[in-house]
């Protein structure tokens, strides 16, 4: 099916003139693409060989294609050829998750941690969500376990280069995220502790990642109830992070979502708003999160003036409250001074 597409959307780029196309129009009309052949579903085996294997083998390698629709494709067959059906014996599925899924997310190629993560979603949903097929079906595979193969998969170890180190610390990032998105961390037994313990440890491993983990965070909290927002930001105000720009952008959240929460004392008072205090929401905006790049990028950007790092997803979440808060015309530090102090670098009094 994409392969027409693309064959149609270069056709259109191409189009000859009016006069050519009446001049053409008795001529036999062009052969249409083929659309290509549906993609196998079927379970897959636990030693598949030739055709088998080969079969596993595209569609792994398609779930890494930049191509969306490639991917989201190969992703549907994956989780069809595990779980589809009566689904596959619980040492296939353990093999996919230990040697293929989990390694996957730590593969550089650019298309391979979102096909990956899209997969891990689905399973880990399966798994611990509705249908609970852990604890029916594939009753060894226990959340603490899977987890540990995640962390196992994606931890960069021996002689690695500065490019693959980054590409395993992704693959953690990703795979946590797929617990996230998966929407089972909040049940009767809660496991985001659990998650959120990996996200601290990964935000702290370098500068350039901890604005990640701090997203993921903030997609958590639209799944979690008062209690749980209330502990999570306890923790993170003990891991430091209260005053960084990730945490502007988390307590910004939480305090739209819970009004009545119970805030942390410290950095930002006990309604949550950093609107509040302009000069340490200032410097936490001002924080940069780019901290590795090297001496000489910065001394590039010194030199010139310019910068188009893009802006930390802190500055969405303020800029919407201050909206949302000018449109109830309620009594908060207008958006004049917070400019000023925040962009200018002046001085509010």
């Amino acid at each position: 099916m994409s392969k027409r597409k693309r064959k149609d959307k270069d056709g259109s780029a191409t189009a000859p003139a009016a006069k050519r196309q009446q001049k053409d129009t008795n001529k036999a009309p062009a052969e249409v693409a083929p659309l290509p052949p549906p993609i196998d579903t079927t379970p897959f085996l636990d030693n598949p060989k030739g055709a088998d294997l080969k079969r596993e083998v595209q569609l792994y390698d398609t779930l890494g294609s930049e191509d969306s629709s490639e991917r989201l494709a190969a992703a549907n067959a994956i989780i069809s050829g595990l779980l589809g059906g009566d689904g596959v014996e619980e040492s296939t599925l353990q093999k996919h998750l230990e040697r293929r899924l989990f390694r996957g997310l730590a593969s550089g190629r650019k298309g391979s941690r979102l096909g990956f993560s899209v997969v891990l979603t689905e399973i880990l949903s399966e798994l611990f969500g509705t249908k609970n097929l852990a604890a029916q079906t594939y009753t060894s595979l226990t959340f603490d376990q899977i987890l540990g193969i995640l962390v196992t998969k994606t931890k960069p170890e021996g002689d690695l280069s500065g490019q693959e180190e980054k590409d395993h610390h992704l693959g953690l990032l990703f795979g946590l995220q797929s617990f996230v998105r998966a929407k089972i961390l909040f049940g009767p037994d809660s496991r985001w502790d659990d998650i959120l313990e990996k996200l601290l440890g990964l935000s702290k491993k370098k500068p350039w990642i901890r604005e990640e983990c701090g997203w993921v965070i903030v997609e958590a909290l639209t799944q979690m109830n008062q209690s749980q927002a209330e502990d999570t930001l306890k923790q993170l105000n003990d891991a430091g992070l209260a005053s960084s720009p990730e945490g502007v952008g988390i307590w910004l959240s939480a305090r739209h979502r819970f009004p009545d929460m119970k805030f942390p004392s410290k950095p930002w008072g006990q309604s949550g708003n950093p609107l509040d205090h302009l000069k340490t929401l200032a410097k936490a905006l001002k924080e940069s999160s780019s901290g590795d790049e090297s001496a000489k990028a910065k001394q590039q950007v010194a030199q010139t003036g310019s910068w188009n790092s893009k802006l930390h997803f802190a500055w969405n979440i303020v800029l919407a409250q201050y909206a949302q808060e000018a449109a109830a015309d309620e009594s908060t530090p207008d958006f004049e001074n917070f400019w000023k102090v925040a962009v200018d670098g002046k001085e509010f009094h």
